[in-house]
């Protein structure tokens, strides 16, 4: 790469720059992002509940048959005229009669909901980019709100089963366009700790959902308490302005440029416009030619490299859900198992803040991932070890989770610095598939029986670790910008002296924007 392709178009062009170096300026986490971050944090709390609602709304209670002849509730030889459930909890189950040859469609269901986030994702990716993350972050809220609350209502199996594909829709939506606000709206050195937060929240919800169910023991109560808080969120359209990282790619130079004066006068940092003049989009475009997901596997080191990581993503998805779908399972309390489940994940998530850094990503993400598939074959040995190995059995099908939510949390980064800038939408767009088809397999896997499900998770996983050390190392590399880059590269290289020029031209930088704002200053 040559010293003027890595410098920055503020540094060849005056004050003209790029959307990175502007944030440099204005503050790259100061308090405004903090507040954007905490809004959609905070509802983040709410998104697993929806997500993982099931493990408790699908409970199977306590039940006998009424007919006295029958052996069972679920006798092969006795036709049950009526079922008879405890009075511990309800549950859709017990609503609707969901037990012995129709208990499938409990699974079901989750899968319609992850088919439906699937959906979302592909949708409202698209509109969030045709018309902005705002209003389509706005639109799938008011949408989530409105089909989750009725779904505590509806008194027909078939509508509920509609609603939950319409949940998983908008669910789909709302947490893609507030991750990507998040992301678009911090500096590139705090991108790891906001999504690592946003990520941390999301696994404190799984442990407040928990303790909801434990007091909310009728199911419709719990829809309720868990969906209805989605209506406050609506004032967040009017704390969180537009991306202006999107309009700035829209070529809305202006706009992007008010909101980032905004956004540096909330953060203390008085700052002019001149200072902070962005390049126009179409002066950056280097190349006409268009790629797609054909491209992905044309060439044979892209397409190993994405082969690899499509079965990662796959994987961290499948085990992930898989393990979290059947945390109610794995001891006596279902309340407190699920509570865990949620908690063990948080060191997990922040534990790849460190490792990214110091280990680096493909240690990182292959460590995360034999240690989950080994702790699911250390539950299956334990489990058939009485009292006392069910109780350990326990303690390391946390650490699998713990474990696997770690590499979920690697696996987003780590492809994006893989994947060249040229189809890396496209590259992130395939994984992204390849993961939501393995949650909509998650809750068939719930039902194979507890040995082969374990089994199915361990060997994935240590699979997957040991393929990521095929991949190349992307801590202090520069990142591929064509497909030709990531060809010629090799699994065992250092960084060169290009990453140490864009090292330097990265001070260089900064230099050169506080010399503009003294600059500026001193006309004034």
């Amino acid at each position: 790469m040559s010293v003027k392709k890595a410098l920055p178009e503020a540094l060849v062009n005056g004050s003209v720059m790029d959307f990175d170096s502007a944030l440099k300026v204005v503050g790259e986490y100061g308090s405004e992002q903090k507040k954007y971050l905490y809004a959609f944090s905070l509802l983040n709390f709410f998104i697993p509940m929806q997500i993982i609602g099931l493990v408790f709304i699908g409970r199977e209670p306590p039940v006998t048959c009424q007919n006295p002849h029958s052996e069972s509730a679920c006798s092969s030889t006795d036709v049950c005229n009526k079922y008879i459930y405890g009075n511990e909890f309800t549950s859709i189950v017990s609503e609707w009669d969901l037990v012995c040859d129709k208990s499938y469609k409990v699974s079901q269901l989750q899968s319609y909901l992850m088919v439906g986030v699937l959906l979302g994702n592909f949708v409202f990716g698209g509109m969030s980019d045709y018309i902005g993350r705002r209003s389509s972050f706005i639109f799938a809220l008011i949408g989530l709100a409105v089909v989750a609350n009725l779904s505590a209502f509806t008194h027909s199996l078939f509508f509920f089963c509609f609603l939950r594909i319409c949940i998983g829709f908008f669910v789909g939506g709302v947490g893609m366009v507030a991750y990507v606000t998040i992301n678009e709206c911090v500096g590139s050195s705090q991108k790891v700790f906001a999504g690592s937060m946003f990520q941390g929240v999301f696994s404190i919800g799984i442990m407040g959902f928990a303790l909801m169910a434990n007091f909310l023991r009728d199911w419709r109560y719990l829809v309720v308490a868990s969906s209805f808080p989605f209506c406050f969120f609506i004032f967040i359209y009017w704390i969180v302005p537009e991306s202006s990282r999107w309009l700035a790619s829209q070529g809305r130079i202006s706009e992007a440029e008010d909101i980032l004066l905004y956004i540096a006068h909330k953060n203390g940092n008085e700052v002019k416009k001149s200072a902070i003049e962005l390049v126009v989009p179409s002066k950056t475009i280097s190349s006409t030619k268009s790629y797609g997901y054909t491209d992905l596997l044309k060439t044979p080191v892209l397409r190993k490299e994405m082969l690899i990581q499509a079965f990662s993503w796959f994987t961290c998805s499948l085990v992930y859900y898989g393990l979290t779908l059947s945390a109610g399972d794995i001891a006596s309390n279902a309340y407190i198992s699920v509570a865990l489940s949620g908690l063990v994940e948080i060191p997990g998530i922040f534990f790849c803040v460190w490792c990214m850094d110091s280990l680096g990503r493909r240690k990182c993400m292959c460590l995360s991932m034999i240690t989950g598939g080994f702790s699911c074959f250390l539950v299956i040995a334990f489990s058939q070890s009485g009292e006392f190995g069910k109780s350990v059995s326990v303690v390391f099908a946390l650490i699998g989770k713990m474990g696997l939510s770690a590499a979920f949390s690697v696996v987003y980064i780590y492809s994006c610095e893989l994947i060249p800038t040229v189809v890396r939408n496209s590259g992130i767009g395939f994984c992204s598939i390849c993961a939501r088809i393995a949650g909509i397999l998650a809750p068939m896997a719930t039902s194979l029986g507890f040995f082969n499900m374990y089994a199915l998770f361990g060997f994935t996983s240590v699979i997957s670790g040991v393929l990521n050390l095929k991949l190349p190392e992307t801590f202090g590399m520069t990142s591929p910008e064509s497909i030709d880059d990531v060809e010629n590269r090799t699994t065992n290289k250092q960084p060169t002296s290009t990453t140490m020029v864009d090292s330097e031209t990265v001070h260089d930088m900064e230099e050169r924007i506080s010399m503009l704002q003294n600059t500026d200053t001193s006309v004034t």
